[in-house]
């Protein structure tokens, strides 16, 4: 390290297409929260990565207690070349006008992975007395920064290995938007999903949710229980004391004892709600966050 870059580089267990979709386009979720990576506190940050040419690196930071939400501004995406490379010009909150970074990042296949590789040089336009350094010397300073970025790498690696654990969640996500047509017409996506299951033929108003990650499953070679019922999932699979991301997720619904249910891919925990990825969810593919008290049980393949 110099007193202009910083360096940091992380080997994770996934090709690069995974490994640049993930930093771009989840990168709420390896982004570390607390007000030493974001300006905003867990529960109130969203990170965003525009995933374009010109695209904006900002966070959405939410007023407690309130609707009111305000944006800050961190970076403009100079280069983009999935699933190769990134670079982002890149400004603190404390930066003039006309003071930059730049952060590059590399993604380069290696046997059984991915070799990412993040720059973030142009320290060295910047006077020693800057705000951002925080009065540290600037060995210090670069030290720390470059720390900094290895905490966040770390991070990045660790939510990779999710994603390649469970690969059916990119499957999901790809479908994020689809909903169920206004009465009078169907969604032929949505019967496209019914078509796996024990209701082939059915419109998007029969309940999709189970039909949803039964079609999900199978685009990655995996056999569901071919049935539209969610609570057929209680018998799927093997047993998860706790959720892992990914895992199936089998809620109950109107009854605990009755037939009725909900099923989804389980994302998070927002204290005692539960964060599903799912079809039928409001009508469409999207998270969503149901009680943790229904939850019956969490489910992985055998």
């Amino acid at each position: 390290m110099s007193g202009d870059r910083v360096s940091a580089s992380v080997f994770v267990e996934a090709p690069p297409d995974i490994a640049f979709e993930v930093f771009a386009e989840q990168i709420d979720r390896w982004w570390r929260h607390g007000l030493k990576f974001r300006d905003g506190e867990r529960g109130l940050s969203v990170l965003h990565l525009e995933p374009k040419l010109g695209g904006r690196l900002f966070e959405t930071i939410a007023a407690p207690d309130s609707d009111a939400t305000h944006v800050v501004q961190t970076g403009t995406v100079t280069e983009w070349n999935p699933p190769h490379a990134l670079q982002i010009e890149w400004r603190g909150g404390n930066f003039a006008p006309h003071e930059k970074t730049t952060v590059s990042v590399a993604f380069e296949p290696r046997r059984d992975g991915t070799q990412v590789t993040l720059v973030h040089a142009g320290w060295a336009s910047l006077p020693p007395d800057h705000p951002v350094r925080h009065g540290q010397p600037v060995p210090r300073f670069i030290a720390s920064m470059g720390l900094w970025w290895s905490d966040l790498m770390t991070s990045l690696r660790m939510i990779v290995d999710e994603e390649r654990q469970a690969p059916w969640l990119r499957v999901a996500r790809g479908e994020l938007g689809v909903r169920s047509f206004p009465g009078g017409s169907s969604n032929p996506r949505v019967t496209g999903y019914h078509a796996g299951t024990n209701i082939a033929g059915y419109d998007d108003k029969a309940n999709w949710c189970s039909s949803f990650v039964q079609w999900t499953l199978a685009r990655v070679g995996i056999a569901g229980t071919g049935s539209a019922l969610a609570r057929s999932w209680l018998a799927w699979g093997v047993a998860l004391d706790e959720p892992r991301v990914g895992c199936i997720a089998v809620l109950w619904r109107d009854d605990k004892h009755s037939w009725k249910g909900h099923v989804g891919f389980f994302l998070r925990f927002d204290g005692e709600t539960v964060v599903l990825l799912g079809g039928n969810q409001l009508e469409a593919v999207r998270e969503h966050g149901y009680p943790r008290t229904q939850v019956l049980a969490w489910r992985w393949p055998a």
